[in-house]
């Protein structure tokens, strides 16, 4: 009986110093070396530990939580136009209700997103020399770091969107609906600005373009008869 308690007291003193005989520092490589449950909660320790501990699980991927999903419309500021995401790349000239526009705000962690199109896996990134570019995600839990941004909030109200890989950088559109290089759009804030939008019902969409087609037809009719 006394083994039996001896030997569980040194597997339970082994599972309680696990996580603190990999590293000194929570993080490695962008992800945690610990899960959160094994996240040091003892009032004894040092309170920097503690909050070192629970900072860095807000500045890597969670892995264990389900991201939450908004669908929505990114307007430009300079281009009057929504941001589009399509097969050859992307732009920001994009008609309000086009299927192209309909984008996700996927969480990644707090104030962190990835963004990409509805129904699809094509996420928009910041490539090495800074250029927008979209990319395919082939894994599920694919890290995906250079496609995470910071999203932030203006004081006159605009969305601007920070690149946690490269944080001199922003996500940012022309006038003309071009992408800009992440270091021009740092530079400019009308580049970098957005307004989220609400996305319109498909049913009044359909709607509109049927009777566009309408009109259209009865047009060509009418110039033909003329």
């Amino acid at each position: 009986m006394e083994t039996t308690l001896s030997s569980l007291s040194v597997n339970g003193l082994i599972l309680i110093l696990l996580p603190f005989s990999f590293s000194t520092s929570p993080v490695k490589r962008g992800r945690l070396l610990y899960p959160i449950s094994i996240c040091p909660t003892d009032k004894s320790l040092p309170i920097d530990k503690r909050i070192a501990c629970h900072v860095a699980k807000q500045n890597v991927t969670d892995h264990y939580s389900t991201p939450v999903e908004r669908i929505v419309q990114l307007y430009s500021r300079a281009s009057t136009g929504h941001v589009q995401i399509m097969k050859t790349g992307l732009d920001a000239l994009g008609q309000d209700g086009s299927i192209y526009a309909r984008l996700v705000l996927e969480s990644d962690n707090f104030g962190r997103i990835k963004i990409k199109r509805e129904k699809t896996n094509r996420y928009i990134c910041l490539s090495k020399k800074g250029d927008l570019v979209t990319r395919v995600k082939k894994q599920k839990f694919a890290a995906m770091r250079r496609c995470i941004f910071k999203e932030e909030m203006t004081s006159d109200g605009y969305f601007q969107y920070q690149s946690v890989r490269y944080p001199q950088w922003y996500i940012g559109f022309s006038k003309g609906g071009r992408p800009r290089h992440g270091s021009r759009s740092a530079k400019r804030a009308i580049y970098r600005h957005f307004t989220i939008r609400n996305t319109p019902d498909r049913r009044h969409t359909r709607r509109v373009a049927r009777i566009k087609r309408i009109i259209i037809k009865w047009l060509r009719k009418r110039l033909r008869r003329a």
